[in-house]
């Protein structure tokens, strides 16, 4: 909860739920402050994104995504970044599905960036 909801740097924490309450997911987005831990410029949107796995290709990520860009006009970035693991090959694909495009790669882990229009 304070990594995602509580955090001071959070802009918007959305949840995925069905109609018996079960939370299917959730996704986050903050702003990029000096010194984040994934180096992202100051000034960006972080996103972090979770889906339950009997939740996959329904439609979750994608209206969570709808409400985040909504926050983030709202917040006027331009950027937002997306730092997933190397191997999480669903990750990787779900961003770039979403629009994301691969602008760094680290050891274990690569970056994607959303460019929101001006």
């Amino acid at each position: 909860m304070g990594h995602y909801i509580s955090h001071p740097d959070s802009i918007r924490c959305t949840l995925a739920g069905d109609q018996s309450g079960h939370i299917l997911g959730f996704q986050s987005l903050r702003h990029a402050v000096a010194d984040n831990p994934y180096d992202v410029a100051v000034g960006w949107g972080i996103i972090g994104t979770h889906i339950r796995p009997s939740a996959a290709r329904r439609g979750v990520g994608r209206g969570l995504f709808g409400q985040t860009l909504d926050a983030a006009h709202g917040f006027d970035l331009t950027f937002i970044d997306a730092t997933i693991g190397a191997k999480n090959a669903e990750g990787l694909a779900y961003y770039e599905a979403m629009g994301f495009r691969e602008y760094r790669q680290m050891e274990d882990a690569v970056s994607k960036v959303y460019q929101l229009s001006p």
